[in-house]
């Protein structure tokens, strides 16, 4: 019994010491919208909307802005080129603490094609997510090579040799996980030299059904909103767009008419936002003065459907 005891404890000892390495070597926030440790810091059923979705998604909402204006309380749950399959399991994330009304979505992603996507994009979105059976499913569906996925389920294989450049932040963060406090909004600063205009794009009428993959994630997404009796709603923000997008994107917005899901797309009335030089950052993102309007104009319609 006493040799059980001290193995007992030896193991929690060092589960707890691996615990605090890992988060201590582990990457931390990089400006690419939340960084997950920032989430988890939320009050448990303190949301009424959570975006999801690519940088589009967190450098056009600002949840400030919105709150001021509906009284509605929200974070960008966005990540760098955050595929819809992460977005999925982010939102199984969310719902484990959270109760929201509304999960708002950008559908730029759901035009990408690639069954999977960079191993940048896809640690920044699950190296800081807690361990549970959701995350190891979402390292399955994002990770293609079995032998690649176990420096997913241990971060610190990936990360040990970082010793050299672990600074104070890593160490704070780590041991208080203590994320950003910008609830997942990133303010993009002026671009002075660029205006965005899709109106020849815009006339374009075919439609263009997304990949499989894709789909299969939008139909869970559809599902787990219904489950959960959560108001779906999918947005385009104003961004240059290929034909090919512009194809996907009217698809999209049949499938949302057919499964009453709300669509506001805004490069169809980019006009009435009142968009200018320097409120962009760049031909896919708005700026900080862009995301002020956007935001305000969103909470207009969030007013109106309430």
């Amino acid at each position: 019994m006493k040799n059980f005891i001290k193995d007992l404890i030896f193991l929690v000892i060092f589960a707890v010491l691996f615990y605090i390495c890992t988060n201590i070597f582990v990457l931390k926030g990089n400006g690419y919208g939340s960084d997950v440790i920032s989430f988890y810091n939320l009050r448990n059923n303190s949301l009424d909307i959570i975006f999801f979705g690519s940088s589009h998604s967190y450098a056009s909402f600002s949840p400030d802005i919105i709150e001021e204006e509906t009284g509605l309380v929200s974070y960008n749950f966005a990540t760098q080129q955050q595929p819809i399959y992460i977005t999925y399991h982010y939102m199984i994330e969310a719902l484990k603490t959270q109760k929201p009304k509304y999960f708002v979505l950008d559908t730029l992603m759901l035009t990408a094609d690639e069954e999977y996507t960079t191993e940048g994009v896809v640690r920044d979105a699950l190296d800081k997510m807690k361990f549970s059976k959701n995350k190891i499913e979402a390292i399955k569906v994002s990770v293609e090579n079995k032998e690649d996925r176990m420096s997913y389920y241990l971060n610190i294989i990936k990360y040990h040799t970082r010793y050299s450049e672990l600074n104070l932040n890593d160490i704070k963060i780590g041991l208080t996980q203590i994320g950003l406090k910008n609830r997942g909004f990133i303010s993009l600063p002026s671009n002075n030299e660029i205006m965005i205009d899709n109106s020849e794009l815009l006339n374009i009428t075919d439609e263009l059904k997304i990949s499989n993959k894709n789909l299969e994630y939008l139909e869970k997404i559809v599902k787990l909103a219904q489950e959960n009796n959560i108001t779906l709603i999918f947005v385009k923000t104003p961004c240059n767009l290929t034909e090919k997008q512009v194809k996907n994107i009217n698809w999209i917005k049949e499938y949302s008419h057919k499964n009453d899901i709300n669509f506001v797309d805004y490069n169809l009335n980019m006009n009435d936002l009142n968009l200018e030089i320097g409120d962009f950052y760049d031909y896919g993102h708005l700026s900080g003065t862009g995301a002020e309007k956007l935001s305000k104009d969103f909470s207009n319609y969030l007013n109106s459907i309430k």
